[in-house]
């Protein structure tokens, strides 16, 4: 089974950077990028990133190189993203506010990295890389007196324009090599399917390495509009909220557990300035709607809510749902909807084949959003990027094997029922730990709920629930007598531990390693 997104057809220069140059040569005066006090319009934006670019090219940078960025949020940050694209490199977003050892295992893949470019903040960060460093404020007078003019670099739609980190099952992290023509795709469909202008503005509220703030950084600039920068390094819901309502943010991406600190927050106040967002675009992590169903249901509430489902392979979304019928919402998975321009959803079997409708099978990707696949990844990764046959003419493409699994709905819409490599056994009996945290989340007690599959001391594996209360507080025991009622006795967790609120990663997801960690030191028995 297969859907098809929208087949659309797009121009024949496909930089994104191209797209940000002519904004700043028709409506030089307009903001393009503000952090605190700063601010940049699209000329100063243009005319720095130029300046950038050919102090790069000066280092040997060009077609076809690899340039790491480790900065904060500042108007820096943009300018050296935009100065690398112009030089006619990718850059690969280094996230200051990462554990050293996370940046370590990235910085170890990245040996066709031509220079890393840091701040004096950050430098200490990249020390240990392949590359040579360049630290802006040693390069302040060589900016000064580089050419401000365009560098117009010749380049290819599928050359690489950024490449990022994502992790497989084991946690090590592979860098993912994304193409211009993929890029430009979802940006050009962002900006038709939701009429996005200048007057759309955004707010960065995800870490900078995390691949839903690729376009969550670009999407403004691509249409014309300003991109507003939290100036902190980690993700603050009270002053991205204060910005939020300054500025009248007209767009926002970021994880669903980043939502919800700010609907809470909004409920908290009373207040309305999210409710005047037009656009919320979440995807990253699975969506429980009973978190966000009373701020979405507020009256007056003109924010639209666009459920998405992606992997950075495929340049990071992949379908696209409007949320909007919650009661259908509550007794099953939430849809994920049809796919974006140019781009084709299929469920395959073991085999590759089609499954048949209704059934369950792995998600696969194809169309123009496919990557160019990992930088040095094992044969294992590399596997994932294969060919099939499409329709009865022999023809082939190439396709990505997402591990995700989903069915087709009488309606035409996807729905993600799970991982692969998420099915644990439990006694013998194999279960899906999403299939448990849904029934665990439909409790009454509980507003919302992570299940995770950890040694027991005796060393077998068992299930530990980590639950938020709904009110004001979760009695495990009681708690583990409803579910027991309701589900196999393999399915209901061993152990539930209330919490006040999960601890989320830089990403602004939940941190399930963090969870993990905490968990079997300090035991919570949910009693027999």
């Amino acid at each position: 089974m297969s859907l098809t997104g929208t087949r659309v057809p797009l121009p024949q220069d496909l930089l994104v950077h191209r797209a940000v140059e002519a904004h700043a040569h028709r409506h030089p005066e307009r903001t393009a990028v503000t952090c605190g006090r700063q601010s940049l319009t699209f000329a100063e934006l243009n005319a720095r990133a130029n300046r950038t670019a050919h102090l790069l090219a000066a280092r040997g940078v060009g077609r076809g190189s690899v340039v790491g960025v480790c900065l904060d949020r500042t108007p820096e940050l943009m300018t050296t993203i935009l100065g690398v694209l112009k030089a006619g490199a990718a850059y690969v977003p280094l996230d200051p506010s990462y554990p050293a050892e996370r940046l370590e295992l990235m910085l170890g893949q990245l040996d066709r990295v031509k220079v890393n470019v840091a701040s004096a903040e950050t430098r200490g960060l990249v020390a240990g890389a392949f590359a040579d460093t360049l630290v802006l404020e040693d390069e302040t007078d060589a900016l000064a007196s580089a050419p401000a003019t365009d560098p117009g670099v010749e380049m290819a739609n599928d050359d690489l324009c950024y490449v990022v980190f994502t992790s497989g099952s084991t946690g090590t992290p592979k860098a993912t090599a994304v193409r211009h023509d993929g890029w430009y795709n979802l940006l050009e469909w962002l900006r038709l399917a939701y009429r996005l202008d200048h007057d759309s503005s955004g707010l960065s509220v995800s870490s900078f390495g995390f691949d839903i703030s690729q376009r969550g950084l670009m999407a403004p600039l691509f249409t014309g509009a300003a991109i507003h920068l939290l100036p902190s390094r980690s993700f603050d819901p009270g002053m991205a909220y204060r910005l939020i309502a300054e500025h009248g943010v007209k767009t926002l991406h970021c994880a669903p557990s980043t939502l919800y600190l700010l609907t809470d927050l909004e409920l908290m106040r009373g207040t309305d300035a999210l409710m005047a967002v037009d656009y919320v675009f979440i995807g990253g992590e699975p969506l429980n709607t009973a978190r966000v169903e009373e701020w979405a249901t507020r009256e007056g509430n003109g924010c639209t809510l666009l459920h998405q489902y992606g992997v950075a392979e495929c340049t990071d979304v992949a379908t696209s749902h409007v949320l909007a019928d919650y009661p259908r919402y509550r007794t099953g998975p939430t849809p994920v909807g049809t796919p974006v321009y140019n781009t084709e959803i299929r469920l395959l079997d073991d085999r590759l084949r089609e499954v048949p409708d209704g059934e369950t099978g792995e998600i696969c990707i194809s169309g123009r959003s496919v990557s160019a696949g990992y930088l040095n990844g094992s044969p294992e990764d590399a596997r994932r990027f294969t060919e099939t046959e499409t329709g009865t003419d022999g023809r082939r493409e190439r396709i990505y094997r997402t591990g995700d699994l989903g069915r087709i709905t009488p309606e035409g819409e996807l729905v993600v029922v799970g991982r692969a490599d998420t099915q644990v056994k439990i006694r013998g009996m194999r279960i899906d730990l999403g299939d448990v945290e849904h029934r665990v989340r439909a409790h009454p007690a509980v507003r919302d709920a992570v299940v995770l599959a950890l040694p027991d001391p005796a060393g077998e594996t068992s299930l530990v629930a980590f639950v938020l209360a709904a009110g004001d507080a979760v009695e495990p025991r009681t708690l583990r007598a409803d579910l027991l009622a309701a589900l196999p006795r393999n399915m209901v967790p061993q152990e539930f531990v209330p919490l006040p609120s999960f601890p989320l990663n830089p990403n602004g997801k939940t941190d399930r390693r963090a969870l993990a960690a905490a968990a079997r030191p300090a035991p919570h028995p949910a009693g027999a």
